[in-house]
């Protein structure tokens, strides 16, 4: 990967489902660049041609833009394969950024803007491709949650409905998302079974408590660079597990709440896996005891007991161990 020191442009990319805006940013007097191209690859090879138009080579340029669905992988790979220094962004940092900068104006040319600022000023850290496995299996998982989400909504709709004919179609649609769902599963299955490397992970991470096949599967698909990170504290903090704090001088108290930065998915597999292990006596349960006796409440004891689990995976999967109660004090 390039050198944070050979980057002298930075690019700020707005994506949409069409198409996508960019902000240019040049080094020294030039004046700055915009741009509207389409997302599809005609559009992407337009912007290779204006990248060429102001003579930016792979090396010198670092593109950015925010992880607010699926539409800007397929540039962010382009963009990548070319060589050019690429970043996924998280969408409430740059928010935030945009805030302290006082912008009240809001259009997709302005994001791109902003979001250029932000990487020349940020920084942010590079971001590669995860393995074209580690994608499948992230798609299959979202798919999946999807899914049981729609099941649940068809679910509600049936308790509620009084007509035969209205409870006999909601029953189909609810069969239906049943063979769905079931077949999802055997896919994430079988998509385990082809790679032995990630079954192993896969396994290593259900030695943990609470930690079925499913939540397992999602830890790897949402988080596929996890032994990437230095500090478990960091997968804790991207995970959006951590807690924050609001406090200043004599009149600011506000309760600490969890950051909720990164992927939700993530947050509920580490949710509903924390209340697997309130359930039952394990190593894991009493941290979230000892916080209940200390005064805490319930849901802030979930919260910490979540935090746990993130950095337990990430030593697991880091050491390539399974889970043993030693791992609870480290």
């Amino acid at each position: 990967m390039n050198t944070t020191a050979a980057i002298r442009c930075f690019l700020g990319i707005d994506i949409a489902k069409a198409t996508f805006n960019v902000h240019l940013l040049l080094p020294g007097p030039a004046k700055d660049q915009a741009a509207q191209f389409t997302n599809d690859p005609a559009g992407f090879a337009s912007l290779d041609a204006w990248l060429l138009k102001h003579a930016l080579t792979p090396g010198i340029l670092h593109a950015a833009l925010e992880a607010t669905g699926p539409y800007g992988l397929p540039l962010l790979l382009h963009l990548h394969a070319a060589g050019h220094r690429v970043s996924q962004l998280n969408p409430r940092r740059v928010k935030d950024f945009t805030r302290s900068l006082g912008r009240r104006v809001k259009t997709d040319a302005a994001d791109a803007r902003d979001i250029a600022l932000f990487v020349q000023r940020q920084l942010p850290e590079p971001w590669s491709p995860p393995a074209p496995e580690l994608s499948l299996l992230q798609a299959l998982v979202r798919h999946r949650d999807d899914l049981v989400r729609q099941s649940l909504a068809v679910r509600n709709r049936l308790k509620a409905a009084t007509l035969a004919l209205i409870k006999e179609s909601h029953q189909r649609q609810l069969d239906a998302l049943a063979a769905e769902t079931k077949l999802a599963n055997r896919q994430i299955d079988a998509l385990m079974l082809k790679h032995p490397q990630m079954q192993k992970r896969h396994r290593l991470l259900q030695s943990i408590p609470g930690i079925a096949r499913i939540v397992a599967a999602t830890l790897l698909g949402e988080v596929p660079h996890i032994t990437s990170f230095a500090r478990a504290r960091d997968v804790a903090a991207f995970a959006g597990v951590t807690p924050t704090l609001a406090q200043s001088g004599t009149s600011v108290r506000r309760r600490g709440t969890m950051s909720k930065e990164g992927s939700a998915l993530l947050r509920k597999a580490l949710y509903m896996a924390a209340l697997n292990i309130i359930k039952r006596p394990n190593a894991l349960r009493p941290c979230y005891e000892r916080l209940l006796q200390a005064g805490k409440s319930k849901p802030c004891a979930i919260g910490a007991l979540m935090n746990k689990l993130m950095r337990v995976a990430y030593g697991v999967l880091k050491h390539e161990t399974p889970f043993a109660d030693n791992l609870v004090q480290a």
